[in-house]
């Protein structure tokens, strides 16, 4: 055997990350560690449907699947080819069971060594030991699991990749006019919801300093929008209709954006758009805090008592005024 044969680094390399678009952004150093540890390597990672066609081009994986959904699929995509380490990200309940379901009778009896692991499964040959993981912030917990691999490396957040992501751009807004996004995600609890009043509001606002308001979410509105185009006919409705590629060439534009705690926010805010986020006391910014170079908590224990105004207050810098 050679000496270049000798170290010749892994050749498949495993990487599992779910939870939506929020997580994926929460992830981005992580993923990009492991490519240059694994610079030579073929690296998969399985995600949530959501999320592949916005992760496919990524350049940290050679290939983006959907996430096996029981135990028989993850044991055929282990068996598809021999996997030097599997790097599971998500570490939930979820991700424990599938890599006890694994596990052979000699593997489990200690006959046969299991598929290298690193994460927080009983048994994993890299298990991540660090008794206050659980009060790290994501991304920093994430960093201190992969040392644990031999992982040192802590490349910059970027997204620059994105901007070679996209072939055409038809949504109904000029990248080049003065914009203002306001991110919707009407999912979970009602304190934890700008409602759709308080949007209108401050679309009205930014209008009246001679902006365009562009509401954004993952899915159509009408609660929000019908209100919106009644009272701000200038504003534009791109609810449903972006993609997370699309997002980031918005918010990559846009002066500002404003939204609840939400995945979208994440990718907005990780693009380097100016952010108000607004949490309740349900959203902990110490374990999931949104990342970016100028990001603003504002946080209530009712989201509805953020008036429009206090937003705007916030905002009447240079870069929206």
């Amino acid at each position: 055997m050679t000496s270049d044969q000798t170290e010749r680094p892994e050749h498949n390399i495993l990487v599992i990350k779910t939870g939506g678009i929020g997580s994926f952004v929460l992830a981005l150093q992580a993923f990009a560690a492991i490519r240059m540890h694994h610079d030579q390597a073929e690296i998969t990672l399985v995600t949530d449907q959501a999320v592949i066609d916005f992760a496919t081009p990524a350049p940290f994986f050679d290939t983006v699947r959907a996430m096996p959904t029981n135990g028989a699929q993850f044991r055929a995509l282990l068996n598809e080819r021999p996997w030097q380490m599997v790097y599971d990200l998500e570490c939930s309940s979820a991700t424990n069971s599938l890599f006890r379901s694994s596990l052979t009778w000699r593997q489990r009896f200690a006959r046969d060594t299991p598929v290298p692991w690193c994460g927080v499964a009983k048994g994993c040959v890299i298990p991540h030991t660090n008794p206050q993981r659980l009060a790290m912030h994501i991304s920093e917990r994430l960093m201190d699991q992969l040392s644990e691999a031999g992982i040192e490396a802590r490349p910059p957040i970027s997204l620059a990749w994105v901007s070679r992501a996209v072939g055409t751009f038809s949504l109904p807004i000029s990248l080049s006019e003065p914009f203002v996004l306001i991110a919707i995600d009407p999912g979970g609890r009602d304190s934890a919801q700008w409602s759709p009043a308080r949007c209108v509001e401050f679309a009205e606002l930014v209008t009246a300093r001679g902006h365009r308001a562009v509401l954004v979410g993952d899915h159509k509105m009408p609660s929000y929008t019908e209100t919106l185009a009644e009272r701000v006919p200038d504003a534009v409705d791109l609810c449903g209709q972006a993609s997370y590629v699309e997002m980031v060439f918005l918010a990559w534009a846009a002066l500002a954006a404003v939204g609840n705690d939400s995945g979208l926010m994440h990718l907005i805010a990780a693009s380097g758009c100016r952010s108000i986020v607004l949490y309740d006391p349900g959203s902990d910014a110490a374990l999931n805090g949104h990342q970016g170079p100028d990001v603003t908590i504002l946080r209530r224990h009712d989201l509805s008592a953020i008036t429009a105004a206090e937003v705007m207050q916030r905002l009447s810098s240079e870069a929206v005024a």
